[in-house]
């Protein structure tokens, strides 16, 4: 947003955003209420979710931050009898006008956080595809090749045990901390060459583990690395734990 003039310019660039490509949440998306009509903005729940998980990498505080800080410079406007011009579509709005855009603000803002709180439940219960459970790990007289290795960066405080059960590798995750503010990224990793075997987003509460298990198709996969990739804190890109069962 630029300011000109006694008056705030509503960028192309930052109405654009919102308009970002599609993805099949409809089913998900559909117990939140509609998003307010203005032209400029996205209306589409499935691309508002397609903005947060491919740009803001599933924060939705921070993509809910940038609608609360645009309402305050709105209402400021307002308040200052100033105007607001929406650059991209020759619109100048003030008085009733903008009053009325402060109120989409405000809808689309309660839409978003119902959407923040669906997504989230949906990424929990994900979980029911792993083995999980409260408490420590459990030695296994079938495991060889075991690595344990903690994590602790920020919010982050975990436990990841690797192991070998025959060829398959299994990666057991115990979060030692609080609850996890927000959703986390698994990312499992053939290391000759960096492939990628597995992917999964999660939110663990204190004590809560998940296991993952990476099994030998026919083709060995050699090292096998994890990286654990948290959306509420960056983290550099290093194997917290690796391992061979071939």
């Amino acid at each position: 947003m630029v300011k000109f003039a006694g008056k705030f310019v509503i960028a192309a660039s930052f109405a654009a955003i919102f308009l970002i490509g599609s993805v099949s949440n409809s089913a998900h998306a559909a117990k939140c209420g509609p998003l307010p009509k203005v032209d400029w903005w996205g209306k589409s729940h499935s691309k508002v979710i397609k903005t947060v998980n491919k740009k803001y990498k599933g924060n939705w505080d921070s993509y809910i931050s940038r609608w609360n800080k645009y309402r305050t410079r709105m209402e400021r406007l307002h308040e200052a009898g100033s105007a607001a011009v929406v650059k991209s579509r020759g619109l100048r709005l003030e008085g009733k006008q903008l009053e009325e855009h402060i109120e989409d603000i405000d809808q689309r803002i309660e839409v978003l956080s119902c959407l923040k709180d669906q997504e989230e439940t949906k990424e929990a219960a994900s979980l029911e595809n792993f083995s999980t459970a409260a408490g420590g790990n459990k030695s296994s007289r079938n495991n060889r090749n075991v690595e344990t290795a903690s994590v602790s960066s920020g919010d982050l405080d975990v436990e990841i045990n690797a192991s070998c059960k025959s060829k398959t590798v299994v990666f057991k995750i115990t979060n030692l901390g609080d609850k996890w503010p927000r959703l986390g990224t698994v990312n499992i990793y053939r290391v000759d060459g960096k492939a990628l075997l597995s992917k999964r987003r999660l939110k663990l509460a204190n004590s809560q583990q998940a296991m993952f298990k990476i099994k030998d198709r026919g083709r060995e996969n050699g090292l096998v690395g994890l990286w654990l990739e948290p959306s509420w804190t960056d983290r550099k890109f290093k194997y917290d734990a690796t391992i061979s069962c071939s």
